[in-house]
């Protein structure tokens, strides 16, 4: 799964995992010259507080079959296309109940992936060029857009 692109499931679920907070993140920290919450993220798990999850088609139906797991704010959020934070999101599927679920051990399989990993240790690294060059450059202001390539 690529950070910042629409994925389908094959349940017709459409959705994107979005890096907009962290992106937003890094811009604050270069217009005050202050780095101090980019310190704070260290292991690829850290950036899931800054990752969010945008369903763009689909979430009438997979409210449906979460409807157990979800409450009334991420309900909303999912029908509205608004974002949902990324471990909120995560809570909605369960292992040992996915089996009746094909989204559930879908997303379960992508978070697992390689691909996955790879995609947070890229975004890991662009995160720590940002914070080496706020740290030597205090005034040069380069581009940092952090969506996949």
């Amino acid at each position: 799964m690529d950070l910042d692109k629409i994925y389908v499931l094959q349940t017709g679920v459409s959705l994107k995992i979005s890096t907009i907070a962290l992106q937003e993140l890094i811009a604050n920290a270069i217009s005050k010259q202050k780095f101090p919450e980019l310190e704070k993220i260290r292991s690829t798990s850290d950036l899931y507080a800054y990752l969010s999850v945008v369903v763009c088609e689909g979430a009438e139906d997979l409210i449906s079959r979460r409807q157990r797991w979800i409450d009334q704010k991420i309900k909303a959020d999912l029908i509205a296309g608004r974002p949902v934070p990324f471990n909120n999101f995560c809570n909605l599927f369960w292992r040992n109940l996915d089996e009746d679920d094909p989204d559930g051990d879908e997303w379960q399989q992508l978070m697992a992936s390689d691909q996955f990993y790879s995609q947070l240790t890229v975004l890991l690294n662009k995160l720590r060029i940002a914070e080496r060059s706020l740290q030597q450059y205090k005034g040069a202001v380069p581009d940092w857009y952090m969506g996949s390539a």
